[in-house]
């Protein structure tokens, strides 16, 4: 009868040794997919901010005068595919409507007219990155981030 009990408590022992290291398994599982969800959130973010930089440089060096109109969407994509960004100008803060040279943007609608000349050249730009599900890197174990940025740039 010892012999029978003995091997009881030992699968007994051999099942709460397994439960645990499944549950510890489990753990590290989820909290490895956290690390990874919170580093694409972060890296998604920080490809925001330097889609912003390109944006303003786009805006500064489009020539608006040629054909009185400004631009009004962009989209960018990391070089290395991870990351894809739409940019929307949603308006351009000029004073008494009219570019830095005086010419007026009649093709532009997105133009709102200002009286101050101290605010002349303000513009507000909406930017969404998503991550590219088809990219490898993404894959289907980190979860789809979008991160959305409004921004009031002087240009």
């Amino acid at each position: 009868m010892r012999k029978a009990f003995n091997l009881l408590m030992a699968m007994v022992m051999i099942l709460a040794l397994s439960g645990a290291a499944v549950l510890t398994m489990k753990y590290v599982s989820i909290s490895a997919k956290h690390i990874a969800d919170s580093y694409t959130k972060e890296q998604a973010e920080l490809f925001a901010q330097s889609v912003l930089e390109a944006t303003i440089m786009k805006i500064q060096g489009y020539d608006r005068s040629t054909n009185s109109d400004c631009l009004r969407t962009l989209s960018f994509k990391s070089p290395d595919g991870r990351f894809d960004a739409s940019v929307t100008i949603e308006r351009y803060y000029l004073y008494n409507g009219k570019d830095n040279d005086g010419s007026s943007l009649s093709n532009c609608s997105i133009v709102k007219a200002i009286h101050t000349p101290e605010s002349h050249g303000y513009v507000t730009i909406d930017i969404v990155v998503q991550t590219n599900g088809t990219n490898d890197k993404i894959g289907s174990f980190i979860s789809p981030v979008r991160v959305m940025l409004r921004s009031l740039q002087r240009i």
